[in-house]
């Protein structure tokens, strides 16, 4: 059979096992005490082909399970249960990464039907903008921003929002002077536009080698709340805000069932 198939088949059977595993309440006796913090980029119903993109349906689709059998907290709840050594099991929390409109405009209103709250970290520069990435410009895709009128409607709302650096580089290969700029200078500006203190940082493209140990060090020295990354994993009492692992909802889940297997059975480790 070709990997190809092999992997769906295997996909199918674990979103299965996965229905099982929660419809039946087993997942109760799996939980270990960690939280799990997943990221998605763009709900818009327009580019269902982009793979950084979730139709609404299948949004939720995951806001409904999230709901049903976590306790869904926002990001800063999560920090400070962290924080104090609280209990985290059953935690998730819910991120945007770059701050694309339909985040606030589409993603927001499910999340506040559903009573959930998310936090959106905007790449400062570009919100409000009609500036197209590259990413979106090899796909022709027009980009749209959230304005910040939009950002601080969100705050307003109970959301959490948070900075992706100024201008989206990548902190893996920048010097540190240039990170500091990018990444101290983006959270000056949200917290100019918000009226109030963030902290609240995940770093762009969030691999393993997207950040370096001398960056790193810059986070740390700017006097930040949180450095989230993206190369999966939970957290756990004890560890570094600063080192957060985040879990990216992308379309290799074939629903989130298949998630929550993942979940259930310790396979949403960092890659």
């Amino acid at each position: 059979m070709p990997n190809g198939l092999l992997s769906s088949a295997a996909r199918r059977v674990k979103a299965a096992a996965g229905w099982i595993i929660f419809r039946t309440g087993l997942y109760r006796r799996m939980r270990r005490d960690e939280a799990v913090i997943v990221l998605f980029h763009r709900v818009n119903d327009a580019l269902p082909n982009d793979p950084l993109t979730y139709t609404t349906n299948k949004f939720e689709q995951f806001v409904r399970f999230f709901g049903r059998y976590f306790e869904v907290v926002p990001l800063s709840v999560l920090l400070r249960r962290l924080e104090t050594g609280a209990e985290l099991a059953a935690c998730l929390a819910i991120t945007f990464d770059d701050g694309y409109r339909g985040n606030a405009t589409i993603a927001a209103p499910i999340l506040e039907r559903h009573g959930q709250a998310a936090c959106f970290f905007v790449t400062t520069q570009y919100v409000g903008t009609d500036y197209v990435p590259w990413w979106d410009a090899q796909k022709k895709i027009q980009t749209r921003w959230m304005t910040w009128d939009q950002a601080r409607t969100l705050r307003a709302a109970g959301h959490d929002i948070g900075s992706h650096t100024e201008t989206h580089p990548d902190l893996g290969v920048i010097p540190p002077d240039e990170a500091r700029r990018e990444i101290g200078g983006g959270s000056t500006r949200l917290d100019a536009e918000l009226g109030e203190h963030s902290g609240l940082f995940a770093y762009p493209f969030g691999g393993r080698k997207n950040m370096s140990a001398a960056n790193q060090v810059v986070v740390g020295e700017l006097g930040l709340r949180c450095c989230l990354s993206a190369y999966g994993g939970t957290v756990r009492t004890g560890d570094d805000p600063l080192r957060l692992k985040r879990t990216t909802i992308s379309d290799w889940y074939l629903s989130p069932y298949q998630f929550g297997f993942e979940l259930m059975t310790g396979r949403l480790k960092p890659e």
